[in-house]
């Protein structure tokens, strides 16, 4: 995957290596289950999983500039061939909590969106947030998506969520992109 680089933050490709810094996060119990997933039990889940996400190609390692130590992870996810074949995918992402509230989240996905839309010719990108995670709707808000509908999922006990379903054209991207506030943190 390219490497994508904004004013503090790294997004580069995923490596074994990062295999503890990983799983500091993902066994803690506010992160895992805000993004839909439970806390890793062990190291050795999160080897298994940062695996498939290497082999995947997908996701992006957060990082910040001054440091090769990942932070978070963010993807953007082919979610079934009907949207691979129109040009549609789906963001989705998740950082430390130490990291929470200082935008490197905001900026990562508007990173992210400039490279669906110009590098990779996306026609639209989608995301969806937890009703519980109010941190990730103020993150789709300023990123300029637009809220389509509600979806029932599963989540990692099999209970019934209800997750809230946004999208961006690239149509809109274009237009955001004229807002000079919205075009300084690309």
């Amino acid at each position: 995957m390219k490497t994508l680089v904004t004013k503090r933050l790294v997004l580069r490709d995923l490596r074994l290596t990062d295999l503890n810094a990983f799983y500091h996060y993902a066994k803690k119990p506010n992160i895992g289950p805000m993004a839909g997933w439970p806390p890793h039990k062990d190291i050795e889940q999160s080897r298994k999983i940062l695996k498939m996400m290497i082999a995947e190609q997908e996701v992006w390692g957060i990082t910040l500039k001054d440091s090769d130590i990942i932070i978070g992870t963010i993807g953007l996810h082919v979610r079934n061939l009907e949207n691979a074949l129109e040009d549609i995918r789906e963001v989705g992402y998740v950082i430390d909590e130490p990291y929470w509230g200082k935008g490197y989240m905001v900026e990562a996905v508007k990173k992210v969106l400039a490279y669906g839309f110009i590098g990779l010719e996306l026609k639209e990108i989608t995301v969806g947030h937890s009703s519980k995670n109010l941190q990730s709707k103020r993150v789709i808000e300023k990123c300029g998506f637009i809220y389509t509908h509600d979806e029932i999922r599963k989540d990692s006990k099999g209970l019934d969520i209800t997750i809230h379903m946004y999208h961006i054209t690239k149509k809109r991207y274009e237009e955001l992109l004229e807002d000079d506030k919205f075009k300084t943190e690309v």
